[in-house]
């Protein structure tokens, strides 16, 4: 994904109502979004953007409030971005979504970020009544489209009943979020008691991470404004209210630590692309056969123990 310097997002809202419009200008300070503490460590810029990791949960952060709304940054996102899938992230969404089955009493699954609908269509597949919301307009039309009931604009901002959904997924939301910890009371108080919250992130402390460090194509401000660690998330979900929290850190990317490790290897977006489209393939590879599956699992096993896995999983009971 490509991600906007401070000059071209102030560019691009010019004349729109934003919380800075030069960012160099003063802006406030923010303290570490997962556990609030104060005291981080510099990391360095990127996209002329500061980098600090929370001394306290090991989180990555930009320690600025950013200067626009995340409903202007990711207006025409989708537009930019496309919205196909690989088809084993499909298969994979229809497998997840029936792994949801046990918590199944009002029958209502919310996807927060729905993006292209794809969760969406796997959790209908699956008997699921589903809505969805998103910030990004073109999303939403999309989805909209596809005959799904979506709601635009922050999921705190649009004030749903409380209590009524079995299930609420948020797929790569968190990272992108200006204030995650108020997402996640909102998502605590729109579930059931014993309703799940499921949500993916990249991870903060993963070995990508740590061989890439800024290099890394998931650092990459201000899409991301965060990258959370096992630590960080979990104190995170505990402010808002989820005591009864799982977690698991899972994937590895083999093209992508090559690169990180072959310091001969020009980081380029095409590079990025690379890495991703390489990580697709190998996903699709692992699970073509069932030994390949076998192998798959115990290799997450693995990086969920060691926490090195790239992809941070949390399942959160109300």
């Amino acid at each position: 994904m490509t991600s906007m310097t401070p000059e071209q997002a102030a560019e691009k809202f010019a004349g729109q109502q934003l919380l800075h419009l030069d960012p160099r200008s003063e802006r406030p300070m923010r303290t570490c979004p997962a556990c609030a503490s104060n005291t981080a460590t510099k990391i360095g810029i990127k996209n002329e953007l500061e980098v600090v990791r929370c001394q306290v949960c090991g989180s990555l952060y930009c320690p600025y409030m950013p200067w626009y709304t995340s409903e202007r940054y990711y207006v025409d996102y989708y537009s930019h971005h496309g919205l196909e899938e690989p088809p084993v992230v499909t298969k994979r969404l229809m497998e997840i979504t029936a792994e949801f089955s046990k918590y199944r009493q009002t029958n209502r699954l919310l996807d927060v970020g729905c993006g292209s609908g794809l969760l969406l269509e796997a959790a209908r597949e699956n008997g699921w009544d589903v809505q969805g919301v998103d910030v990004s307009i073109s999303s939403v039309e999309h989805v909209r489209s596809l005959g799904f009931e979506v709601h635009h604009g922050e999921l705190k901002d649009i004030q749903l009943a409380g209590e009524q959904f079995d299930v609420i997924t948020a797929a790569e939301i968190v990272e992108h979020l200006f204030d995650p910890v108020a997402v996640l009371k909102e998502a605590y108080r729109l579930l059931r008691p014993g309703g799940l919250l499921w949500l993916t992130t990249p991870h903060a402390n993963s070995l990508a991470a740590r061989v890439m460090k800024l290099e890394w194509r998931i650092v990459c401000p201000p899409e991301h404004l965060q990258l959370f660690s096992v630590k960080g998330l979990r104190t995170a979900l505990r402010q808002a209210g989820f005591q009864n929290v799982r977690m698991e850190t899972t994937g590895v990317n083999p093209a992508e630590l090559w690169q990180g490790f072959n310091k001969q290897v020009e980081q380029t977006p095409q590079k990025n692309f690379e890495a991703l489209d390489n990580k697709f393939k190998l996903n699709e590879a692992m699970t073509q056969s069932s030994s390949r599956r076998v192998l798959k699992n115990v290799v997450n096993g693995l990086l969920t123990l060691s926490k090195l896995g790239e992809s941070l999983k949390a399942y959160a009971i109300r």
